[in-house]
């Protein structure tokens, strides 16, 4: 488990905040080392800080405030092949609602989710992983509905400099690191893990001979492979990664909205697998990922408009999330929530 998911975990205890010293020594983490993440994640987003006297006190960022769907629905996503149906879905809103969609492409996982607690974008597909901590960092969206699943690979790379295991941070890429490390699929130990914070920055490493192991997504694993990268692992067989992106939604909206915008997503997802190569062209110019990728990744992912409860369970499980509770933790998806 990441220092990120421990300092979630351990704020979630203290909603109106904890002296920064007390986190360092209830984690038996060194107070620099709390001290640089904690800064990441205030940049991001996902804490605040005061300072009070000579320490700070610390607490998971506060909800963003209350929008409202006009005309545009702003939805964040993190720079993949993953989401071929999102043509269909700014069609169908358009036809539907009467909404145009907006679309903000971001870096990684967890800039995607500060983006919708910050409340820059209305929505966002992200992993259900780094959604479930997000829910625990502020509670100001709902899991609407499914997605796509699979896409994701552990690569060995061959003479490579250092032990190192790569994977972006709190996602489904590191869950699956996880699991294969604690279920020995990959020869790796925990304090092996390094992340990266883009494609780009994945595939350097790679290429610097700077990872054993690199776990990455579609299109990424295409550039692991060219720098000759041998594919070890399909994230895809493990069985609590069947289920990768989700779509959350502000529930500053208003869960009428809400329900509607879910209801528009999971039909969309129908269409898609009815005409999947239609509006290709389209996510290609919104994502910037050549076409004739995008076709290859047709055949990498599955996707399903529902999220099983079931799946969501074992992802809590594999996580192994004690705080909130699981009632609580439930109230996270649309279907749990009143």
């Amino acid at each position: 488990m990441s220092v990120v998911i421990k300092i979630l975990e351990f704020l979630s205890r203290f909603p109106d905040g904890v002296a920064q010293s007390e986190i360092a020594k209830a984690l038996g983490v060194s107070r620099s080392y709390v001290s640089i993440v904690l800064r990441d994640l205030e940049r991001s987003g996902l804490v605040q800080r005061v300072r009070v006297a000579n320490t700070y006190i610390v607490r998971l960022a506060r909800p963003s405030p209350t929008t409202s769907l006009g005309n545009v629905l702003r939805l964040g996503v993190v720079w993949s092949s993953e989401y071929l149906f999102l043509g269909h879905f700014a069609k169908m809103l358009r036809d539907s609602l009467g909404v145009e969609l907006k679309v903000l492409v971001y870096p990684n996982a967890l800039r995607a989710l500060s983006a919708l607690i910050g409340g820059e974008v209305d929505a966002t597909l992200s992993p259900l992983t780094t959604l479930i901590y997000g829910f625990i960092a502020s509670k100001a969206f709902v899991i609407v509905g499914g997605g796509a699943g699979g896409g994701g690979y552990i690569y060995e790379v061959p003479n490579s400099r250092s032990s190192a295991v790569i994977s972006s941070e709190v996602s489904s890429m590191d869950l699956c690191r996880a699991l294969a490390i604690k279920r020995r699929y990959i020869d790796a130990v925990e304090s092996d893990t390094v992340y990266y914070t883009s494609a780009d920055d994945a595939i350097s490493i790679v290429r610097k001979g700077l990872a054993r192991y690199a776990v990455v997504y579609h299109p990424i694993n295409i550039g692991v492979e060219l720098a000759g990268g041998r594919r070890v692992l399909n994230c895809n067989e493990v069985e609590e990664l069947t289920q990768c992106c989700t779509l959350a939604v502000s529930r500053g909206l208003g869960i009428e909205k809400v329900d509607a915008v879910a209801r528009v997503y999971r039909e969309a997802i129908e269409a898609f697998s009815r005409d999947r190569e239609r509006y290709l062209d389209w996510y290609s110019a919104v994502v910037g990922i050549d076409i004739s990728v995008l076709k290859k990744a047709l055949n990498e992912y599955s996707y399903s408009p529902d999220l099983s409860m079931n799946v969501a369970d074992k992802v809590v499980d594999a996580l192994g999330i004690e705080v909130p509770s699981r009632t609580a933790l439930r109230k996270a998806f649309l279907q749990n929530v009143s």
